[in-house]
């Protein structure tokens, strides 16, 4: 599971990652209930499921994942169960009963309370809603083209077995269900839905789990305040599309996005005139008229990988797929890393240095990288750090925010500023090198520089998500 931006806290909940990056499918999936093709493989599972409302027995888990293509969102289930029953046989019948596992989707973040359910038993029965402001039917609803299995589909009944011991369900959602309300179907790389993934019902040690927990007194999944999020990447697409603009483009312009002999660099960080998805296919596939740029003879499908390779240039870090733990590099900002000592996140932290709420999303990845990792050639104007002593007698010890012939401006370590007069300063002497720690590639483990990395890559202010 990889979390994105703040984390829901809920009464009698622990802080928990409710948000989710769901990976476009390299390989073709087969609907038949068995979540064994090498995409759901290698596919990152959503986490633990939540027990809110837990009382008495044992919290069976459930792992779920999800995949997508130009065509449907693929959801998997995997549901550990040592008592299965099911019985409800009926379309749009009471699955809830039964072992069920659920979908509740919002395909406009803005308007979370316009959602779709999708409710499967363990033998295959589905009931459908559609809970929008547009819609006007009846309170069931007939999705198109839904493809799904379950480890025990069609079967009349399901007992309870002492063999019992997980079952799994595997459907395939064709995204123009969704026209109505998503921003685009299918999705562009880089959009966002909420969601929620439930599991609920059985006799014997019934369940009732979520992926993103609800603060309700009671198990009410219809919570649409409560759903987390899940956003659509492409991890090697950019890759692809790397491999083909160094193939392809580099007559003109420079090689991985520089700047060439008659092209401009494509990946530098001022603004460009043609931005968007659609200004760059059709500037790639028809040329630029009165430039040198001329129409490119490619398949469509490597203008649109060229695309993504060209705009993944340009994307700050919050923009990017970055793999790690984000929690555990949460834990490492304010714990082993030290940096909320000089640091502030979202209103907490030291002052010393610049506040990273808006981190992800006004610089780069690489740059990101690079700040923990490379040193600088000299300080930054307004964190030079600095040993004084006043004609008093003080020692104060910080960084120098302003300062001319006559007088200075020192923040010490504490967070207090001092506004000196040069003739009330006996002795000052200036550090060669920031405050700031450049070889945290040295001072934490591989796996703990890369949950920094992913948890700072995705700071940026205003975002509850």
């Amino acid at each position: 599971m990889r979390c994105l931006g703040t984390l829901l806290a809920a009464a009698g909940l622990a802080a928990a990652q409710t948000v989710y990056e769901v990976e476009r499918a390299r390989t073709p999936i087969v609907i038949d209930g068995k979540l064994d093709e090498p995409a759901w493989r290698s596919a990152p599972p959503a986490g633990d499921f939540h027990f809110t409302w837990w009382k008495e027995g044992d919290k069976e888990q459930t792992v779920a994942k999800m995949l997508w293509d130009d065509d449907n969102l693929y959801v998997g289930f995997h549901c550990r169960d040592k008592h299965i029953s099911a019985y409800v046989t009926q379309r749009h019948g009471p699955v809830s009963n039964d072992d069920c596992v659920e979908i509740f989707l919002s395909p406009d973040p803005e308007k979370a309370a316009n959602y779709y359910t999708f409710e499967i038993n363990a033998i295959g029965t589905m009931l459908n809603r559609c809970k929008t402001d547009w819609w006007k039917g009846p309170p069931t609803w007939e999705p198109e083209g839904v493809r799904y299995r379950t480890s025990f589909h069609g079967w009349a009944k399901k007992d309870e077995s002492k063999d019992d011991d997980h079952w799994e369900v595997e459907l395939a959602i064709p995204f123009k269900n969704f026209e109505r309300d998503a921003a685009n179907t299918p999705p562009r790389e880089g959009d966002q839905w909420r969601l929620n993934l439930n599991r609920t019902g059985g006799i014997t040690n019934r369940q009732s789990s979520s992926w993103s927990p609800i603060p309700a007194p009671r198990p009410q999944f219809h919570t649409p305040s409560a759903f987390g999020w899940v956003r659509f990447v492409d991890p090697h697409g950019k890759e692809e599309g790397r491999a083909i603009y160094n193939r392809s483009c580099t007559g003109c312009h420079g090689l991985d996005g520089a700047a060439g002999d008659r092209g401009p660099a494509l990946g530098a960080t001022r603004k460009y005139l043609r931005s968007s998805e659609e200004d760059l296919y059709e500037a790639i596939r028809n040329g630029i008229a009165g430039t040198l740029m001329p129409a490119m003879a490619l398949a469509d499908a490597d203008i649109k990988k060229i695309v993504a390779y060209i705009r993944g240039l340009r994307a700050t870090a919050v923009k990017e797929h970055v793999p790690g733990d984000r929690a555990a590099g949460e834990a490492l900002f304010w714990g082993k890393g030290e940096c909320g000592k000089c640091h502030t996140l979202g209103g907490r932290g030291g002052l010393l240095g610049p506040d990273l709420s808006s981190l992800g999303a006004e610089r780069r990845l690489a740059a990101i990288r690079e700040a923990l990792t490379q040193p600088l050639p000299h300080v930054p104007r307004g964190y030079q750090p600095v040993r004084l002593t006043t004609s008093e007698g003080r020692a104060i010890r910080g960084i120098v925010k302003n300062e001319n012939n006559f007088s200075l401006q020192v923040l010490d370590e504490s967070g207090k500023l001092h506004l000196l007069l040069r003739e009330e300063v006996s002795e000052i002497q200036y550090s060669p090198e920031a405050l700031m720690p450049r070889d945290y590639q040295r001072r934490l483990t591989p796996d703990e520089f890369q949950n920094l990395l992913a948890f700072l890559s995705k700071q940026a202010r205003g975002r509850t998500r």
